[in-house]
């Protein structure tokens, strides 16, 4: 009989709840207090709750003075619960679980911002050379991963895999703009936007934020990050990535943010052993297969939420070399952390150096 053992961590989710079977974990960075706040003329508001399988949490520094906690949190409240009504896959009444339901060669009408967002996902992986795609559902499922897979007791063979690989890749799933609606090119092809749904839901709340008039703020959300200004004078805010050890939280390094986002991706808390051998839940677009080198976790900053959180995918699918070739090409800010505890070794792309040097 085949031994099977499942290794999950929180993880980041769209909607309802993604648990165990999610392919890809971000690593959830801590958010450190920094003392002597001076010349702040009100106290910070913050507001927190569940939201997409997990947690959101929202600091305002100095907010404008019609902003109070309970204003602050119906705003971020009915932002979250739009994107799930939209993206999520574990509602049947969601757009997407609509269109996953829907037979090929029909247009499927969306929302403007579910059709903007496909585009720009199918964009994404486009540039990236397939290693991003949000058409991976038929070989999660095979795998044992994402939302209605069964618990794997065994590895797909050949055929499961070149049948589920028939169903996915970009050039599957059609977009059109007026009116909004999506088509598919065959009728299994199925769409998760969880691979920057989280940053894109973080950037949401960041517009609602600029709106309602705040100037310094951090938006977080299933360890998807987004700082606006600094938190006080000239001190950013204070983010700590945690070191790729399962069972931990021991800060790798801690990086000062501002005006930007912020999201690690990782594998090594989500993984399932079969036979003595490990898999990891990162599965590469390209192959069908997870992941085989040793990249544990990836850290990229970016001018927004939605970036960094498809980048960060991205590169960890990419691996090491490639990962940190393709950031330095496309002047990505991009941590790389590899190999086993305790022996961890960083590398890093040239935008990142900044960071490094203010850590340090």
């Amino acid at each position: 009989m085949n031994a099977i053992f499942r290794h999950v961590s929180a993880e980041r989710h769209i909607a309802s709840r993604r648990g165990a079977r999610r392919w890809l974990v971000v690593v959830l960075v801590l958010v450190l207090t920094v003392s002597g706040c001076s010349g702040e003329q009100r106290e910070p508001v913050r507001v927190s709750g569940p939201a997409q399988g997990t947690t959101y949490s929202v600091t305002v520094m100095n907010p404008p003075g019609d902003l109070d906690r309970a204003r602050l949190k119906a705003a971020m409240d009915e932002l979250i619960a739009k994107v799930d009504e939209q993206m999520s896959t574990w509602r049947d009444d969601s757009q997407i679980t609509r269109f996953n339901a829907a037979s090929s060669g029909e247009w499927v009408p969306v929302s403007p911002e579910l059709a903007h967002l496909t585009a720009r996902a199918l964009a994404l992986g486009r540039e990236t050379g397939g290693a991003f795609d949000v058409t991976l559902g038929p070989i999660l499922k095979v795998w044992g991963f994402g939302a209605g897979a069964n618990e794997p007791d065994h590895l797909p063979n050949a055929d499961e895999l070149a049948a589920a690989r028939e169903n996915t890749g970009i050039g599957l799933v059609e977009v059109r703009d007026q009116p909004p609606a999506l088509r598919k090119r065959s009728p299994d092809v199925t769409l998760d936007l969880a691979g920057l749904a989280q940053g894109y839901t973080v950037d949401l709340l960041s517009d609602r934020l600029d709106a309602l008039g705040a100037k310094r703020y951090l938006v977080e959300l299933g360890g998807e990050l987004y700082a606006k200004g600094n938190k006080h004078g000239r001190s950013p805010w204070r983010i700590g990535v945690e070191k790729p050890k399962a069972g931990t939280r021991e800060i790798e390094r801690v990086v000062g943010l501002a005006d930007a986002g912020m999201t690690t991706s990782g594998d090594y808390r989500d993984y399932f052993e079969l036979d003595g051998r490990r898999f990891s839940h990162t599965i590469d677009p390209r192959t069908g297969r997870p992941v085989a080198h040793d990249l544990r976790a990836v850290t990229v900053i970016a001018k927004d939420a939605l970036m960094a959180d498809a980048m960060a995918t991205a590169l960890l699918v990419m691996g090491p070399q490639a990962g940190l070739d393709y950031a330095n090409t496309h002047d990505i800010a991009a941590l790389f952390v590899s190999g086993n505890a305790p022996a961890y070794t960083e590398t890093y792309s040239t935008a990142f150096e900044p960071y490094i040097e203010e850590s340090e």
